[in-house]
């Protein structure tokens, strides 16, 4: 089904919104400012051994030392190395480091330590045998993965992207040697550019309502794909599609903990530092007995349990406890449906089957904080024993509501700990015709906007 990426912005935060048909399929967010770490490269100079660790820590340049497991390989202090941020900072760990780096394409996976040609799930078996010739008479001491984008590509073109990220590497190369401290040498694109760059054959029609945004979206898409540069739109004011789209509603799901089944059961899902756990909850009777209504409530919340996973980005070790099923034919259905249910999402999903106490273990694969981490901080009110909404998510909502209240004096009425940020934010926004009060029956989450 044809796809649309809406982007959203404020002073501090960006939002990217992939949409699939009329559901949302993925959200990104990421601050406006500041330097982008994942899939970034980096100069890097080896600090310290960690050999218990089996790895070492390396100065890249961001004030904290990143962390490279050694994998057959040795370094000395003081070595210079060439690395690739596969996971983000979160607390007090510091990001993690591969040396096995890869060159993104509109067709091609580029490793230039890789050894051999891999094509993508995606491709089907008929296709991969042909493509995977193509390329063969030119790959040496390097690998590729064939992107499914490639099936139907011109094949010159595809040799071409394989050239062009050749000297891509060369380039990373020649600028390492060249730079005498660790520090950043290819910074990753943008994650709306990334989605654009991940669905682009999928994609009909790309928003966003800001100009930088927008020409940052029209500079890629000259070199990359001129062909859909008459889909990028830019719109002062995107309300209708945030409104069409259900956006806010979107946003306020992803902090629930509890999601109803159209069954009348409900999942819970718990992210910890360690793990996600989520547990799954009868509601009415679907089957003649246990075993059977067990199993139609289950197979109900795999495709609900999927869909959080993948919308809110949770990835590390997920633990979900299943209503429980005696029948062992039942728990193989389940670890079925689940990997069903991811589809092409299920590169990096590692499922190891049901424990003893009936649990279902899996992993999928983390590069940084959840969504909902992300755009959530640390409750005032629980002294840190919870999250709230960030204020700079708070605000981007609240910035995109005002104007649907075209004419007249507003009254805003936010909780007591809001006041201060939001009072001084419309000021310097030039919402003057907002008044903003206090109450201590509104959720520090929400708000109420009203004409005054």
């Amino acid at each position: 089904m044809a796809k649309r990426l809406i982007v959203l912005s404020s002073d501090e935060l960006i939002l990217s919104f992939l949409i699939d048909g009329d559901t949302t399929y993925r959200i990104s967010a990421e601050p406006k400012v500041g330097q982008r770490l994942l899939d970034s490269i980096f100069k890097g100079r080896v600090k310290r051994l960690a050999r218990g660790m089996d790895g070492v820590f390396v100065d890249i340049g961001i004030g904290k030392d990143a962390f490279l497991p050694l994998k057959g390989e040795n370094y000395r202090v003081g070595d210079s190395v060439i690395v690739q941020v596969v996971r983000e900072p979160e607390d007090e760990k510091g990001a993690k480091l591969t040396t096995n780096i890869k060159l993104v394409g509109k067709y091609l996976v580029y490793l230039p330590k890789g050894k051999d040609i891999k094509c993508s799930s995606k491709v089907h078996l008929e296709n991969r045998e042909s493509l995977c010739k193509l390329l063969e008479g030119d790959i040496e001491e390097e690998g590729v993965i064939i992107r499914s984008s490639a099936v139907h590509a011109d094949p010159e073109d595809i040799k071409k992207e394989l050239q062009k990220l050749r000297d891509q590497w060369q380039w990373i190369q020649k600028r390492t040697k060249a730079l005498r401290k660790p520090q950043i040498i290819l910074e990753e694109y943008p994650s709306y550019i990334r989605l654009i760059r991940d669905y682009w054959q999928e994609i009909e029609e790309i928003v966003s309502d800001n100009t930088i945004i927008w020409n940052n979206i029209a500079s890629f898409l000259e070199e990359f794909e001129p062909s859909i540069l008459r889909k990028n739109l830019y719109l002062k004011d995107p309300s209708s599609y945030v409104h069409r789209y259900r956006l806010h509603e979107v946003l306020k799901g992803i902090f629930n903990k509890v999601l109803w089944l159209k069954s009348g059961g409900y999942i819970v899902i718990e992210e910890t530092e360690a793990f996600t756990i989520i547990d799954v909850n009868s509601g009415d009777p679907l089957g003649s007995c246990h075993e059977e209504n067990a199993l139609k409530t289950n197979l109900e919340a795999v495709r609900e349990i999927v869909r959080q996973i993948i919308l809110r980005d949770i990835g590390g070790i997920i633990l979900i406890d299943f209503i429980d099923m005696k029948k062992q034919e039942n728990r193989n259905l389940i670890i079925n449906s689940m990997f069903s249910a991811f589809g092409e999402e299920a590169c990096g999903v590692t499922i190891y089957g049901f424990t003893k106490l009936g649990i279902l273990e899996m992993s999928r694969r983390k590069t940084g904080r959840s969504v909902t981490k992300m755009l959530s901080e640390l409750c005032p009110v629980c002294s840190g024993k919870g999250y709230i909404k960030s204020s700079s998510l708070f605000m981007l909502e609240l910035e995109k509501e005002i104007p649907l209240y075209l004419q007249g004096s507003l009254e805003l009425q936010v909780h007591p700990l809001r006041y201060e940020c939001v009072s001084k934010r419309l000021q310097a926004k030039g919402f003057l015709n907002v008044r903003v009060n206090t109450s201590e029956d509104i959720n520090i989450n929400s708000y109420s906007l009203s004409h005054a």
